[in-house]
């Protein structure tokens, strides 16, 4: 059986008639007879009835005639699938970034991404793992990078990139001075900690404020109220120019994670922002303004 003698078959079958199929297939209407006759062959069995007034699909004709319209429905499909694979993408994606990384990462994204993709917009937010993942979930956000993100039969993860986590303070802080910390000495850091609402790192110890953005959390640490913490590439700016110190915490990581939603299709154009995430991610990296887990910050 072929594509050819299936839609012979269907334009018969619903047409009532080898006259009125012919005509419209401009097929003559000896050929069309022989293949649907050669089809009813291969397949064991009469799938139409010929009569004086026209033809009637008979039980198995109905089966296949069901079975043929989905094939050539899905045949259209792929090809508008294809189709569109071949054009520029085009299209909204909305993508949500912690603020630590949205700071060094959009601007890189749009200026790349905009220049290729001119069809695509573009609509970028920061926010929280969890508010990310919620907005995720309710399909208000296509893609996210989040941070150590809790498991979600719903969600689909993949890792970006790990990176080392510093504790920070104000500039030429003595505690900070030896740019790492033991176990032991982070423990015995005094209660005033800022780290991030609901934060990803462990820390094991008091805090007395919690902030939703790097950037309040920066200042507050700046001014001398207390210690944060935070991965490299969302202090690298303020360590080059003296506004903040920072120690290596070792034994801790922050793993950046691509979250996306399962039962969702993706779109070309959120497939090719991934793409250009990942290339921007590593471009940072060689640059030195993420730090990974395997790398050590220079003196």
């Amino acid at each position: 059986m072929d594509l050819r003698q299936l839609r012979y078959f269907i334009a018969v079958a619903e047409r009532g008639g080898f006259g009125a199929a012919a005509s419209v297939l401009n097929v003559a209407q000896s050929a069309l007879s022989r293949h649907v006759k050669e089809l009813e062959l291969e397949l064991g069995g009469t799938l139409l009835e010929r009569g004086a007034r026209g033809v009637s699909v008979t039980e198995s004709g109905k089966v296949l005639l069901a079975r043929g319209r989905w094939l050539f429905g899905a045949i259209e499909d792929i090809k508008s699938e294809v189709r569109t694979e071949n054009r520029d993408p085009s299209g909204t994606v909305r993508l949500g970034a912690p603020s630590s990384l949205a700071d060094i990462f959009y601007a890189r994204l749009a200026t790349s991404f905009v220049r290729r993709f001119p069809r695509v917009r573009l609509e970028l937010s920061e926010g929280l793992t969890e508010t990310m993942c919620d907005r995720l979930l309710r399909a208000e956000l296509d893609l996210a990078i989040v941070t150590a993100p809790q498991p979600n039969d719903h969600l689909h993860y993949e890792t970006l990139v790990v990176e080392q986590v510093f504790l920070i303070g104000p500039p030429r802080d003595p505690l900070l001075k030896r740019g790492r910390l033991t176990r032991k000495e982070f423990k015995a850091l005094p209660t005033a900690v800022v780290p991030l609402s609901r934060n990803p790192f462990p820390t094991g110890v008091p805090f007395s404020l919690r902030v939703e953005s790097s950037t309040p959390m920066k200042q507050i640490v700046a001014s001398g109220l207390g210690y944060g913490l935070l991965p490299f590439s969302g202090i690298q700016r303020e360590l080059a120019a003296g506004e903040l110190s920072a120690a290596l915490l070792p034994w801790m990581r922050a793993d950046r994670v691509l979250a996306l939603p399962r039962m969702r299709p993706i779109s070309r154009a959120t497939r090719e922002t991934i793409e250009t995430l990942k290339v921007v991610c590593s471009d940072l990296v060689h640059e030195g303004k993420i730090l990974t887990a395997q790398q050590k910050r220079s003196p």
